[in-house]
């Protein structure tokens, strides 16, 4: 009996054993399926807006609409910057709710969208006006339906859209005609010293990063140029900043590859770029900024450092001229059409410029137009995220896909 009883407890040790190691082995294969599932979805929403930017961007380059728009006395507007403008963020329960409230589309037509899109639809026979079957080798029955809805999918897609021509790009540094332009007088120097000015940012530079803001952009342009000195007024070798740095390393002196590469930069800390990071750039190629998109601090960064400050005073900036500017692009007389636009409409709220030169300046780091995006997709399936960046270039035809980044 003892050793029945042994046998009893040793079996049933092993039963439960057994079933939890199935259990856990089970639960861990539906995760691993939906992660699956979460991350293509996610791919699948950056395909999907993708092709919305380019598509936007050939609607607004037709000639026709171009015409309509100009009979109407309106601006012709880059259709791929006011798709990520007006729809920031793109989502699957917007498109169902689109297509479950698209009362103005019939069936017929439904069924021809469908068979465009290769999901069914579209066929009738001319006899009997009943949709074809259309079956694989092997396959029976008379009732089979072969349409699907481009929505009938398990899980959840959201998109978020960010305009890369909306920043500071850092890899104006490395842009050849401006290479002999001191610091103070560089344009990309200019717009972050701009970025950092206001009074708010003065314990961050004083007090834990102790470091002129100067002497920060100074850092990031060593990064960048080919030389070995330092700029600005600071002098000697570029390199020894980084001499106490374990492990040791040197001055890329070579454009940025990555935005995060500027964390590696002397005195971008955490602290500091939490704080700027969004409002850097590497991929814009013109290094002007979309006034149409771009964020109050960034504006205010671009007045800022063309502007006379005893005119244009930081009070007046943030109270005045700047809200003004954003709520006329928003509403009326609605987006920037060009940099004389632009110009027209400061010149309009009382700024003074530091000179001639500081004005021509400005107008030419101004643009009203956007290739470049930044598209942040999350795949939603069960309890399973999967989220991947990619920064595209939009042209007339295609998305061009300069980086990709799984989360």
């Amino acid at each position: 009996m003892i050793l029945a009883l042994i046998m009893v407890v040793l079996m049933s040790t092993f039963a439960v054993e057994f079933n939890y190691s199935a259990t856990i082995k089970n639960l861990s294969a539906y995760h691993s399926r939906d992660e699956t599932r979460a991350h293509y979805l996610a791919k699948g929403g950056v395909h999907v807006y993708g092709m919305l930017l380019v598509f936007s961007r050939q609607i607004a380059g037709n000639p026709m609409i171009t015409g309509f728009l100009e009979g109407m006395g309106l601006p012709s507007l880059d259709g791929a910057d006011m798709m990520c403008r007006s729809i920031p963020f793109l989502d699957t329960a917007m498109i169902r709710f689109l297509m479950d409230t698209g009362g103005s589309v019939d069936d017929e037509d439904k069924d021809g969208l469908l068979g465009l899109m290769g999901m069914g639809g579209g066929d009738k026979d001319d006899e009997d006006d009943e949709p074809r079957i259309v079956r694989g080798e092997g396959e029976v029955g008379e009732t089979d339906s072969v349409r699907r809805s481009i929505t009938d999918f398990e899980g959840d897609w959201k998109v978020d859209c960010s305009d890369e021509g909306a920043k500071v790009d850092l890899n104006g540094f490395a842009r050849q005609n401006w290479l002999a332009l001191p610091i103070q007088q560089h344009p990309t120097g200019q717009m972050l010293y701009g970025l950092m000015a206001p009074e708010e940012y003065d314990p961050l530079f004083e007090e834990r990063l102790k470091m002129d803001r100067w002497e920060l952009v100074a850092n990031i342009k060593d990064w960048v140029d080919a030389d070995t000195t330092r700029s600005g007024l600071w002098g000697g070798d570029e390199d020894g900043l980084y001499d106490e740095y374990e492990p040791r390393y040197r001055s890329k002196n070579a454009p940025f590859d990555t935005v995060q590469e500027a964390r590696l930069v002397h005195g971008m800390t955490d602290e500091v770029y939490e704080t700027f990071g969004d409002s850097f750039s590497i991929y814009t190629q013109n290094f002007k900024v979309n006034v149409n998109s771009a964020s109050p601090a960034m504006i205010r960064a671009l007045l800022r450092a063309y502007t006379d400050p005893s005119v244009v005073t930081d009070q007046r900036l943030d109270q005045e001229i700047v809200p003004l500017l954003v709520a006329g692009r928003t509403f009326l007389p609605g987006p920037f059409r060009n940099s004389n636009d632009f110009m027209g409409r400061v010149k309009a709220q009382g700024v003074v410029f530091l000179n001639d030169a500081a004005e021509t300046s400005l107008k030419g780091l101004v643009s009203t137009k956007s290739k470049v995006f930044t598209l942040t997709s999350t795949g939603y399936v069960g309890d399973s995220t999967s989220t991947v960046q990619a920064i595209v270039r939009i042209t007339k035809s295609r998305v061009r896909y300069l980086e990709w980044r799984e989360k």
